[in-house]
């Protein structure tokens, strides 16, 4: 009998757990051979390759000093993303790659692929416990069904691919793990929640632990120095449902008000000391970000800047809800701002605003005021999930207290969109389900007509979750390979330069110079962008057997490096300027009939930049295949 119960106790806790399967599935929906073999794509080669702290090129001790990309905080240069935990999870990777074999090729890329996909299976299991925690806590029985179906959704959401497929976006995997073991941690031993536990179990897991965790999270990414306020929300929302209700227990003195006050007083002073280390680590300088990265950030006019910046909050709802158009970049013109109050996109940012200030007053008056348990249970759920698990993790990718070095960017809502799945499972539950006011939860009735209806109903959900699925394996196919994802992102979004250099360069080292050309021609003016997409378009126009028209841009390419010389400033650091002008050196050479004059700019080309290996292959090429002319004419014996 007791052999039984035990077998029944671990079937419950384990095998039929929702965080369980939800971990499972997530790890099977990204568990694809193209996938995890996949070649470094995007930004990976400057967060790995050209990282000194990655390869071992310095100790690893420097990670103390260096920012995300390997670049000493100290620095101008300085990116000041300082992510030391995720840069210490790539040098294993790397050592790893080392001893299993060569790092110079894209050859043991799994095992960086595999530790992502691992990382977002347990942020799974974790968002379905943290559900658990959201949906049980009203409730004497857990909604076991709604948690499943929140970490469903949070596996098989296909925004979440640039998080998991990329490799560099490791750090937003890392951040989540650490920012939900810091909510589950408060949750699971909140002092309402075990009464009578000790007073070193309340200081561990209630203060200490949280604090730990929330401080490594935001040594994986900035976004982590959030956790400690989603703790307060729920806190708050949870044990006194509206600022107005708590203002009459403080004035009551009521235990619970005052505890309250007490935990957060805490949890402000750990939040301002970890932040202030933070910002201590930036140094003197600050990141040099540039208004095309940003233009909505940066954007002088008031108007524009405000209504810009809700307007890609409003992308971002709509990626949640219908995520058709993933890019991963989206720089520059690529959205195009609200100058105007006749922008027929102004209505919906107003409506948002309707929206949030709804939620607030909500919160401080505890309106609307209902009478069932369950509507009550499900005010509380909406306003959980949205300011805690939606607004907080996003607030530092927001614009609205600093301004950010990108315009939108589907990585930063990997966290938030925990938020937008557990309300869509608490509408299903509201759908379907009606929770008696008295008794159990399994006491239920249908609030629909007939089981016909309640049954469309699923079958949408199952639909909407096959959608899903099929969308992720068709982002892991671009994430896999640099011409399949900047095809795509061309495809969705050709308005960014960036966007199309990068298409386009990759369309040039496959042979596919027509498809380069028209792809580069919009953006080759060196003046308008950089002189580097100059010198990919010149070679592309040379392999067209276009020298003529290739010459030209590049003498035009070069006294555009020379007004950026005169200009100065971080961006047009002599390094960057100097490897432009040898890259242009060897298009020229390439583009030059006479052959001795062709190898002066070559070996030109090398004396102005030592360390630019592009020009030393090619003029070791060019050497070789002169060689090779001359031997068969027999000038050479």
């Amino acid at each position: 009998m007791a052999s039984s119960s035990t077998k029944s106790l671990f079937l419950r806790k384990w095998i039929l757990r929702p965080s369980i399967w939800a971990c499972i599935i997530s790890i099977l929906a990204y568990w694809d051979h193209e996938a995890l073999h996949g070649s470094l794509v995007y930004d990976d080669a400057g967060s790995l390759k050209s990282n000194p702290v990655v390869t071992g090129a310095v100790p690893w001790t420097e990670v103390a000093t260096r920012d995300f990309w390997g670049t000493p905080m100290a620095t101008p240069q300085s990116h000041k993303s300082f992510r030391p935990i995720t840069t210490l999870t790539f040098r294993f990777n790397w050592l790893l790659s080392e001893h299993l074999g060569t790092n110079g090729t894209d050859t043991h890329t799994i095992g960086f692929h595999v530790v992502n996909v691992g990382l977002h299976g347990i942020v799974t299991g974790l968002v379905t416990e943290s559900a658990a925690m959201v949906f049980e806590f009203h409730d004497s029985e857990a909604n076991t069904l709604t948690q499943l179906l929140t970490g469903i959704l949070f596996a098989l959401h296909p925004v979440h691919a640039e998080a998991v497929s990329n490799i560099t976006s490791r750090g937003e995997l890392l951040m989540s793990l650490f920012f939900l073991l810091a909510f589950l941690s408060f949750s699971s031993f909140h002092p309402d929640r075990r009464p009578n536990q000790s007073r070193w179990k309340t200081l561990l897991f209630v203060y200490t632990l949280p604090w730990f965790c929330m401080t490594v999270s935001l040594f994986c990414k900035e976004q982590g120095a959030t956790a400690l306020i989603t703790i307060t929300i729920w806190d708050f929302l949870v044990h006194h449902s509206s600022l107005k209700e708590f203002l009459s227990k403080l004035q009551r003195k009521q235990q619970s008000a005052l505890n309250f006050t007490k935990r957060t007083t805490i949890f402000a002073f750990q939040t301002l000391l970890v932040v202030a280390l933070r910002y201590w680590l930036n140094g003197e300088s600050s990141p040099d970000f540039i208004f095309d990265q940003n233009p909505a950030g940066f954007s002088e006019d008031r108007f524009t800047r405000v209504f810009s910046i809700c307007w890609v909050y409003c992308l971002y709802l709509w990626d949640a809800v219908y995520p058709s158009t993933l890019c991963p970049d989206w720089s520059g013109k690529s959205i195009d701002l609200i100058s105007d109050i006749w922008d027929p996109r102004v209505p919906l940012v107003v409506a948002l605003w309707v929206f949030a200030l709804g939620c607030l007053l909500s919160v401080a008056t505890g309106l609307p005021l209902t009478v069932t348990r369950r509507t009550q249970h499900a005010r509380c759920v909406f306003l959980v999930a949205f300011f805690a698990f939606v607004a907080s993790p996003f607030l530092l990718s927001s614009n609205l207290l600093i301004v950010v070095g990108l315009m939108k960017a589907d990585r930063v809502i990997y966290l938030p969109l925990m938020g937008f799945c557990m309300i869509e499972a608490l509408l299903v539950q509201l759908i379907y389900h009606e929770v008696a006011d008295e008794g159990p939860l399994q006491a239920r009735a249908l609030t629909l007509p007939g089981n016909r209806l309640k049954l469309s109903g699923y079958i949408l959900l199952m639909f909407q979750l096959f959608v899903f699925a099929a969308k992720v394996y068709e982002r892991n196919v671009a994430w896999s390979h640099s011409l399949n994802l900047w095809r795509s992102a061309f495809e969705i979004n050709s308005k960014s330069q960036h966007t199309r250099y990068n298409c386009g360069y990759e369309l040039s080292l496959k042979k596919r110079y027509e498809e380069a050309e028209q792809v580069l021609r919009p953006i080759a003016d060196p003046y308008v962008e950089s002189p580097s997409t100059s010198f990919v378009y010149a070679m592309v126009l040379f392999n067209l057997g276009h020298c003529e028209d290739s010459l030209k841009l590049i003498d035009e390419a070069f006294y555009a490096v020379d007004e950026r010389r005169r200009q100065g400033g971080v961006r047009n650091s002599e390094d960057k300027l100097v490897r432009m002008e040898s890259n242009l050196l060897v298009a020229q050479a390439y583009c030059t009939s006479n052959t001795a004059v062709a190898g002066k700019l070559m070996y030109d080309a090398v004396q102005v930049d030592r360390t630019n290996a592009y020009a030393v292959e090619q003029a070791s090429e060019m050497v070789r295949r002169l060689t090779a002319t001359h031997e068969r004419r027999g000038l050479i014996a």
